[in-house]
């Protein structure tokens, strides 16, 4: 009995060797999960400055503080776990890897 192979959202940037090691989305739902990123960073810009202009500056920045750490640990979170850390994101490009 085999298991099924893991579907990947993610790949490196660069090949092994390089010192960077950014992951790039290679699936939609790769984007679908820098998107959600994105969405909680706008909300708590949204929320600080709502707060800010209601004279509550600390509630402002502990929302905001909450809500990016929240998405960038979800972020790196899915990179990690969906990710191809072996092959790069060209080799998803070139065709040599299907998603």
């Amino acid at each position: 009995m085999s298991a099924e192979p893991r579907e990947i959202w993610f790949a490196r940037r660069f090949p092994i060797g390089n010192p960077r090691s950014g992951m790039a989305p290679v699936h939609w739902k790769g984007w679908a999960v820098i998107g959600l990123f994105l969405f909680a960073m706008v909300v708590g810009a949204s929320a600080f400055a709502w707060f800010a202009y209601e004279g509550l500056m600390g509630q402002g920045v502990w929302t905001f503080v909450v809500l990016a750490a929240a998405g960038a640990l979800f972020f790196l979170r899915m990179a990690n776990h969906k990710g191809d850390h072996i092959h790069t994101v060209a080799d998803y490009e070139k065709g040599k890897l299907r998603v």
